[in-house]
């Protein structure tokens, strides 16, 4: 117990430090934070950070933190969002100013959102090279509450949630997609996902992604793993009800809730 202790506040030490703008990282890495916009009056302030992380053999990765300004000693729990497109560093900054990120931090979570390092290394690409060698940087310098993360995702970025978490489940604790579905056909990787949750929405128009959408969701179901999903009729690509305030607690309900978990049930919504 006291180890673990000394652990959790060693990392609480390196966080503050990190999210400061202190830097805690190898020579040469660029880091630095201010003040974002409260979720709400009755929020607590959050901080923004960017930083620029080194790994061995692999170029220089991008990312983008918002937390809540006053660090839980008992550590925070930690979502790893990936977003959509060729996921450049324009798209994670917007979606560090969004209504997810907000409410994540509301509830006290450390939002993280990492960028592509080149144009063909998004993460269902050339990007999961940084895996998980970018889970391991992240708990070394974030005051995590659970061992394991929490990734989410929006088209690209759902794709890339199953194809990081199916490789290195013992990393993640849950996935959520709106949409998402695994590339290259590698279904038996879901069977790996033995101890984690996973969330699932998608457009009934969305002629792209549901098809592989309802390949997951079948696989993992005949392998007895529950999923929660939903199939929204009249939407595409962009699920507009997810990307509301409403949409938004939807989605960290999900979580919070242990929606899709294993020993739990399935639940769907056509």
């Amino acid at each position: 117990m006291t180890q673990r202790f000394g652990d959790r506040m060693r990392a609480a030490c390196l966080a503050v430090s990190l999210l400061a703008g202190a830097s805690v990282l190898p020579a040469g890495a660029e880091t630095s934070s201010e003040k974002a916009p409260s979720p709400s009056s009755e929020a607590p302030d959050a901080i923004a950070h960017r930083a620029v992380l080194q790994f061995d053999g692999l170029e220089d990765m991008i990312i983008h933190i918002v937390r809540p300004a006053n660090l839980d000693p008992d550590g925070h729990r930690v979502l790893l969002y990936f977003v959509g497109g060729g996921q450049e560093e324009r798209d994670v900054e917007a979606i560090m100013n969004s209504l997810i990120a907000q409410e994540a931090v509301r509830r006290g979570y450390i939002f993280v959102s990492p960028v592509a390092p080149c144009y063909s290394c998004t993460f269902v690409a050339k990007g999961e090279d940084y895996f998980p060698a970018l889970f391991e940087r992240l708990a070394e310098l974030l005051p995590m509450s659970q061992e394991r993360f929490h990734l989410m995702g929006f088209s690209n970025g759902g794709r890339s949630s199953l194809h990081i978490g199916t490789r290195h489940p013992e990393w993640v604790a849950s996935i959520t997609t709106y949409p998402g579905y695994l590339r290259n056909g590698k279904y038996d990787l879901l069977d790996r996902l033995s101890d984690t949750c996973v969330v699932m929405y998608v457009g009934r128009r969305d002629i792209a992604f549901l098809a592989g959408h309802k390949r997951v969701v079948t696989r993992l179901e005949n392998n007895g793993h529950p999923v929660h999903h939903r199939i929204y009729n009249g939407r595409s690509h962009s699920i507009r009800n997810l990307w509301t305030q409403a949409g938004a607690e939807l989605l960290m309900d999900g979580i919070d809730e242990g929606l899709g978990c294993p020993g739990g049930e399935s639940g769907a919504t056509d």
